[in-house]
């Protein structure tokens, strides 16, 4: 076969009149659209999960930065943090009846009211039994709800830093 011939030949695919280029060029675009619309879904899947842990119709639009783990077998037990603007942690707060707690080092375990413990400085890596995830960060605010509509007990943790930006959700179901 001559050179032109193949030339000609491998500008031909199933009867299409297409050069190899602008067929990689579309299956490209294919491929990043998929991928585009798999992201936006994730992520609108990771907010309407923590909007469910927290018992509220939608996230705050300033909530990024999503990261989730659950790690409950017999129980359920979730946590999540991210980022949020100081003003929305008001919203992500309305859906169950929460209630300040202090953390026991800020006046010991035996003084004002009950308190929650963890080992070391308190950080989000540290508190309580979950797994460490999303950036570490020093706890400062810490609200919990135990809602009725648990059949069996359980609570609902929100904690955050001191200037209420980096947010930690921790969901407790018996």
């Amino acid at each position: 076969m001559p050179d032109d011939d193949r030339l000609t030949a491998s500008r031909h695919f199933d009867g299409m009149n297409v050069s190899p280029p602008k067929t990689t060029v579309a299956a490209i675009c294919f491929v990043a659209l998929i991928v585009i619309a798999g992201v936006a879904g994730w992520r609108a899947m990771e907010r309407r999960h923590v909007s469910t842990m927290l018992n509220i119709a939608t996230l705050p639009a300033s909530v990024t930065d999503i990261a989730c783990a659950s790690f409950g077998f017999s129980d359920v037990l979730e946590r999540c943090t991210f980022r949020a603007a100081s003003s929305d942690i008001s919203a992500l707060l309305r859906g169950y009846r929460f209630h300040t707690t202090r953390s026991c080092s800020s006046a010991g375990p035996g003084v004002g009211g009950p308190c929650l413990e963890t080992t070391g400085p308190e950080t989000s890596h540290n508190y309580c039994c979950g797994p460490a995830i999303g950036p570490d960060f020093p706890i400062s605010h810490i609200y919990v709800a135990e809602p009725k509509e648990f059949d069996h007990g359980g609570m609902v943790t929100l904690l955050t830093d001191k200037s209420r930006t980096r947010v930690m959700v921790d969901l407790y179901i018996e």
